[in-house]
């Protein structure tokens, strides 16, 4: 920097409105991470993966500092494709390949939706009796519900508000789906996936 004459000069503290854009946007990403986790009653070591959905629908998301363009299309010169974007936090229900599944087994398995694959055309989900992050894109979404959205699990003949430590575990996923309406007598279909 010296040899260029290029003087450093600091922000001083605790004047945000000081910062670069790259800060802002930093801040900005913080703000929306608590806000999509307790939406969606995620829990916190969730975060990292938050950030990242975050950062991907951002960088697919017009701006008008750039005239409506997106981050991606004025890096690119091309207008990124939106249509697999899914709601954060959906069921999902991954397909397992039929070599890696004997004939008695499901022929898919119950996860939770937590982003996209920036390296594969896939969505990752996250496996939470084995606790592992797996990507596919062979996975049909429930989109009427989260995987910890409120629920009412029945113990010793009892309703009561879910638990999300209990949902972690699995031993109870008593999910309710959309209540009937009391002024139709009819009910709502209780599932809708997509491919």
């Amino acid at each position: 920097m010296k040899e260029h004459g290029i003087q450093r000069k600091y922000s001083c503290s605790y004047s945000s409105q000081q910062n670069g854009v790259a800060e802002r946007k930093n801040k900005h990403i913080v703000k929306i991470t608590p806000t999509m986790l307790n939406e969606k009653n995620l829990p916190n070591y969730f975060w990292a993966e938050t950030v990242a959905t975050i950062v991907y629908i951002m960088n697919r998301t017009p701006i008008t500092t750039i005239h409506g363009m997106t981050l991606e299309e004025k890096f690119t010169c091309k207008k990124p494709n939106v249509s697999h974007l899914i709601m954060f936090s959906y069921i999902a229900y991954m397909h397992v390949l039929d070599e890696k599944r004997s004939k008695l087994d499901p022929k898919a398995k119950k996860c939770i939706f937590i982003g996209y694959s920036l390296e594969q055309k896939g969505y990752r989900c996250f496996n939470p009796s084995i606790r592992k992050l797996q990507m596919s894109r062979d996975v049909v979404f429930d989109e009427m519900i989260s995987w910890y959205s409120p629920l009412k699990i029945v113990k010793d003949g009892k309703a009561r508000n879910g638990d999300v430590s209990l949902n972690v575990e699995q031993k109870s996923q008593l999910i309710s789906g959309p209540q009937e309406s009391s002024n139709s007598g009819s009910s709502s279909i209780p599932w809708k996936g997509r491919l």
